[in-house]
């Protein structure tokens, strides 16, 4: 997985979204998320001392972002992406 790909994806997503730009947000969204969860699986199988925290944070994303997209909020899912995912993309490079 090429991480700096990622990292540039969440945040062109994340522009898209808060551009008002939905539908090309939303298409991008759709790309993006299978990404992110072979980065998030990878993550999940890490056994550490920050097991717990990484799987809360991975947990919080997903709900955050679930929540924004039931109620079509393209800025929560923009700051959803930016608070959470951009530091999971990170955390995956420090990892691995």
């Amino acid at each position: 997985m090429d991480i700096a790909v990622l990292e540039k994806e969440i945040d062109d997503v994340s522009i898209a979204f808060y551009q008002n730009r939905e539908q090309e947000g939303l298409e991008k969204v759709g790309a993006l998320l299978p990404k992110l969860k072979i980065v998030t699986d990878a993550l999940l199988e890490v056994r550490d001392e920050d097991e717990q925290q990484i799987l809360f944070f991975i947990s919080m994303m997903y709900q955050n972002f679930n929540r924004a997209y039931e109620q079509k909020d393209m800025l929560g899912m923009a700051d959803c992406l930016q608070e959470y995912a951009a530091p999971i993309a990170a955390l995956y490079r420090l990892k691995y």
